[in-house]
């Protein structure tokens, strides 16, 4: 999601991290074939090698979730994009965590060198309150997202002992931190409860 001026105000694009209504042949001249022009998913990278000019002014933005809570939303997204039904959601959860799971690790989009590039990063746990932040420091006006998240009412169940164990001693515990090492150790995620899928470390003020 990016902000950049507009007539009479700004305008905002949640295409992609770049958020630029390029055209794919401008992209794929800017960057000689380096990169898939069409992917709708190119990173904050994309955006300062082949569009820094495009991007002067403008402010990157993008959300992130709990690993944990993430690989259980991920899951009941992937299972519903194949039409699958689930009969045994604790083995069929560890296998798409064994071979699908690292598909939907996103750091490398708002990251660059391991440090993180973008100039916010919202958490999806408190999207309402995040975005309405953003809109008020960018002068827009309220935005309610109610039951507009993409892919709204696909998930069944935020029993996270279902897919980790009651004692969170589940194999997949320990397959999502080894996946989302780095979310982790750079928003303190730690294992979350349904009353708080997004729960952080306290730090010390």
């Amino acid at each position: 999601m990016t902000q950049r001026p507009g007539r009479g105000g700004v305008s905002v694009s949640t295409r992609n991290p770049a958020g630029f209504r390029l055209s794919d042949r401008q992209l794929t001249d800017r960057a000689k074939g380096e990169v898939h022009a069409r992917y709708p998913h190119n990173g904050i990278g994309v955006v300062n090698r082949y569009l820094s000019d495009i991007a002067e002014g403008c402010s990157s933005i993008c959300v992130e979730r709990n690993p944990w809570d993430k690989a259980v939303s991920a899951f009941y997204f992937w299972m519903h994009q194949r039409r699958t039904q689930i009969n045994d959601a604790n083995a069929l959860f560890l296998s798409f965590c064994r071979t699908r799971l690292k598909f939907f690790s996103d750091f490398h989009l708002y990251s660059e060198g391991g440090e993180i590039a973008v100039d916010r990063v919202l958490r999806y746990e408190s999207l309402d309150s995040d975005l309405a932040q953003v809109l008020d420091d960018f002068g827009l006006g309220d935005v309610s997202l109610d039951d507009k998240r993409l892919n709204f009412g696909i998930r069944k169940s935020k029993q996270f002992d279902v897919f980790y164990g009651e004692n969170w001693d589940g194999e997949a515990v320990d397959l999502v931190a080894d996946l989302f090492r780095r979310e982790i150790d750079a928003f303190g995620y730690q294992l979350p409860t349904a009353e708080e899928p997004g729960a952080v470390r306290q730090t010390a003020s």
